[in-house]
């Protein structure tokens, strides 16, 4: 990871052609699709990053070309699962990818990972609900939001 911010957040990037690595040390926790691996991957920076289909599957037919990783129908999915020729490229490189996931680790800390997850979990709530809550409920959900967007406003000017 570079010094250069991730989207808006002030922490560090992902430099390029390491994402190829990220991919490869989620699949060594199993086998899964694309989406499981975007998913994962949001998982593991606290939500303050998430892949694009975009940069996903261009990685995982790069990966599946040079043999690291093997690739089988499931329900209707693509599966792709770490080859030998996978696992030896990541142990090449292990070192360096812990490096980089402790350096953004550190970089964001226990209470900023805390708050993004945390804001991550308000959406996922929210999200599914916004086409059937009730007027009722919008119009509390409506007070609360802006009784927090104060809250938080005031902590962050003072």
């Amino acid at each position: 990871m570079s010094s250069k911010s991730l989207g808006p957040l002030p922490f560090p990037s992902i430099g390029k052609g390491q994402f190829r690595f990220l991919v490869l040390r989620m699949l060594e926790e199993g086998p899964m699709h694309g989406y499981e691996i975007m998913k994962l991957l949001e998982a593991r920076f606290h939500g303050a990053y998430t892949p694009s289909p975009g940069s996903v599957y261009p990685t995982l037919r790069s990966l599946l070309r040079e043999g690291c990783v093997a690739v089988a129908g499931m329900e209707g999915r693509k599966v792709y699962r770490i080859t030998g020729a996978g696992r030896l490229l990541i142990r090449r490189r292990e070192k360096e990818i812990d490096r980089r996931f402790r350096a953004f680790e550190a970089a964001l800390g226990p209470e900023r990972a805390a708050l993004v997850r945390e804001l991550r979990l308000l959406a996922k709530v929210l999200a599914p609900s916004l086409r059937t809550i009730t007027p009722d409920q919008a119009k509390r959900l409506y007070k609360a939001v802006l009784d927090m967007r104060g809250r938080v406003t005031k902590i962050l000017t003072t």
